[in-house]
C-alpha cells in the first residue's frame, strides 16, 4: 500500500534508505522535531505482512487528518508531518526503524506505533531519547505504568480492561452465563493481558487453545477441532484480524458453531469481508464485539459523519481502523495545540496530563491521564454483528476497569462531550 505523496506526509519503508529531514533555513526549537513551520510526528505500523489487513489502514488516516489541519491553519501556525515507516509487524524491524525515526528523521514524537511485541522493542530506548510516546496501538497494561514510561500515553483500554468487560456482559448475561465458555488466543503479551483480565473477573474457561503471531496464514485445523471436541459452547477470542477471519472460516468447514465473542481489535467487517468473501456477514452474525468508540455505522453522530467525510475526501476506505485512526489524530492535534505555541516536549506531557478531560473524541468511555496514571480509555460498550455486518450498540451503558491484576469490571454511563463543527483543535 501507498501513502498519496505530499508536502507533509512521508511513507518510508523500513528497508528502504534513511531519508533526513531537512532543516536549511529553519529556525529549530528546543526540542527536536519542532520548526518555526512544522511538527514531525513518526509512527511503525505493519503496511505489509500477515497482520497488514485492517492495520494498514490505521496511519494513512491519521495522515489524512493531519493534513486536514494542515489545509485549515495548522497548529499554532505550525504543519504536521507524519512519517510512516513499515515495520511488517516484525519486532526486529521496529527497532531498525523507530531508530531511524529518531535519529534521522528527528521527530518530535512518535505517535501510533503498532504492536505489543513491537513496543515493547522500543519502549526502553523512547524512554533513554525522551521523545513523548503518544497512543500505542496496543491494548498491553504495561506501558500504563506512569513511574515506569512517563512519557508513554496509551489511548485504547487494555486488553486486560477488554477481557474484564467481556466477563462482566457474560456473567449478567443468562443466555451466555449458561454456556460451557472456552478462550482462544494470540501467544504472548496479547493474549496474555487477556488471560490476566478473564482471571480477575473470575471467569473460568473450560477449554484454551491458541497461536502464533504470523501462523494465522495457515488453517487454525488444530486448534478448532480441540474446541469442538471440548463441547465449547462460547468462545472468546482475542487475535487479529487475519487470524478471525481464519477462524471463522476454519471452524465453518468443520461445523463449528458456537457464539463468538471477539476482541474490539479483531472484528472490522470490511476487513474480514476482503478476506472470506461472501460468507463473511453469515459467519459474523450475532458475533460479540466490545468497543470503546461510537459505531461507524452512526452517521446521525457528528464524531462519525465528519471522520468518515475526512477519510473518504482523502480516498480511504471508511472502516474501523481508518476511523480510529482519524480519531486519534484528532486527540493528539488537540494535545498538540494545547501545549501552546512554544511547543517542548516537557509541555506536552503537562497538557496530556492536566487537560485530558477536555479533550474531544468519538470515544463511548471516559478517558483519564494524570500525574499518576496513563490508562487512556477505560472500559467499554458491548455490540453485536447483524445480518448487515454492522455493529450494533446492544447495552445502554459502558463496563469500567482498571488494568490491575484484581478488581473486575462496573457498570456505569457516559456522555461525549459535543462536537465542534469542523472537528479541528
Amino acid at each position: 500500500m501507498s501513502l498519496k505523496a505530499t508536502g507533509r506526509i512521508a511513507l518510508i519503508a523500513a528497508a528502504a534508505a534513511a531519508v533526513a529531514v531537512s532543516t536549511t533555513g529553519i529556525a529549530q526549537a528546543a526540542d527536536q522535531g519542532v520548526s518555526k513551520t512544522e511538527i514531525v510526528l513518526g509512527t511503525t505500523v505493519p503496511l505489509t505482512g500477515p497482520a497488514a489487513p485492517g492495520y494498514k489502514d490505521i496511519a494513512p488516516a491519521s495522515a489524512a487528518y493531519f493534513d486536514y489541519v494542515n489545509k485549515n491553519g495548522g497548529i499554532n501556525g505550525r504543519k504536521i508531518r507524519l512519517v510512516v515507516k513499515d515495520d511488517q509487524y516484525n519486532p526486529a524491524t521496529t527497532v531498525t526503524a523507530t531508530n531511524e525515526l529518531i535519529l534521522n528523521d528527528k521527530i518530535f514524537a512518535l505517535f501510533g506505533s503498532l504492536g505489543t511485541a513491537q513496543h515493547s522493542a522500543v519502549i526502553d530506548t523512547l524512554k533513554a531519547q525522551n521523545v513523548p510516546d503518544l497512543f500505542p496501538n496496543t491494548g498491553d497494561s504495561t506501558f500504563d505504568n506512569v513511574y515506569l514510561y512517563p512519557k508513554t500515553f496509551p489511548y485504547f483500554p487494555s486488553y486486560v480492561v477488554e477481557a474484564k468487560a467481556m466477563a462482566y456482559y457474560i456473567a449478567n448475561t443468562p443466555t451466555l452465563a449458561s454456556k460451557k465458555a472456552c478462550f482462544f488466543y494470540q501467544e504472548g503479551d496479547f493474549g496474555g493481558n487477556a488471560a490476566l483480565g478473564f482471571k480477575a473477573a473470575g471467569l473460568n474457561f473450560a477449554e484454551q487453545a491458541s497461536y502464533v503471531s504470523g501462523s494465522q496464514v495457515q488453517p487454525f485445523a488444530a486448534q478448532v477441532v480441540k474446541l469442538k471436541t471440548a463441547g465449547c459452547e462460547l468462545v472468546a477470542f482475542f487475535g487479529v484480524p487475519s487470524a478471525t477471519a481464519n477462524m471463522l472460516g476454519t471452524s465453518a468447514k468443520v461445523a463449528f458453531n458456537p457464539t463468538w465473542m471477539v476482541s474490539s481489535v479483531g472484528s472490522e467487517p470490511t476487513i474480514l469481508n476482503g478476506l472470506l468473501g461472501a460468507s463473511s456477514k453469515a459467519l459474523m452474525n450475532k458475533m460479540y464485539t466490545p468497543s470503546f468508540l461510537t459505531p461507524t455505522s452512526d452517521l446521525g453522530n457528528p464524531y462519525v459523519k465528519q471522520m468518515k467525510a475526512i477519510a473518504e475526501g482523502a480516498g480511504l476506505q471508511w472502516n474501523y481502523f481508518t476511523y480510529y485512526g482519524i480519531n486519534t489524530a484528532y486527540v493528539a492535534a488537540q494535545a498538540l495545540k494545547a501545549a501552546g505555541p512554544n511547543l517542548t516536549r516537557a509541555g506536552l506531557v503537562n497538557v496530556l496530563q492536566s487537560q485530558s478531560l477536555t479533550f474531544k473524541s468519538a470515544a463511548s468511555v471516559p478517558f483519564l491521564y494524570a500525574k499518576n496514571s496513563h490508562q487512556g480509555l477505560t472500559g467499554y460498550w458491548m455490540g453485536q454483528y447483524d445480518s448487515d455486518g454492522n455493529l450494533g450498540r446492544i447495552t445502554d451503558y459502558v463496563m469500567l476497569a482498571t488494568s490491575n491484576q484484581t478488581g473486575q469490571a462496573k457498570k456505569a454511563t457516559f456522555k461525549q462531550l459535543a462536537a465542534p463543527k469542523k472537528l479541528l483543535p
